[in-house]
């Protein structure tokens, strides 16, 4: 199932087997992140930011023609 999400929003999502994931070394882990207007900031725990922003796809956030959209995480 997916979840819509926008600019601003934060949600959980599963980081995927992308090259931005893997050279953060986070992929497969679920993680909290920031929906920015042109990527996401992935955070730490404590709500901190981890590294540098990635494009939205290296973070699993897709698009189509009505907007933004995670798949949905239990946890978020």
């Amino acid at each position: 199932m997916m979840k819509r999400v926008m600019p601003g929003d934060v949600v959980y999502v599963t980081l995927p087997w992308s090259e931005a994931c893997m050279h953060l070394k986070l992929t497969d882990q679920v993680r909290q992140v920031r929906i920015l207007d042109s990527g996401v900031q992935i955070l730490n725990e404590d709500g901190t930011p981890y590294s540098f922003p990635i494009t939205h796809g290296e973070a699993g956030v897709y698009s189509d023609a009505t907007g933004l959209y995670v798949q949905d995480d239990e946890r978020g």
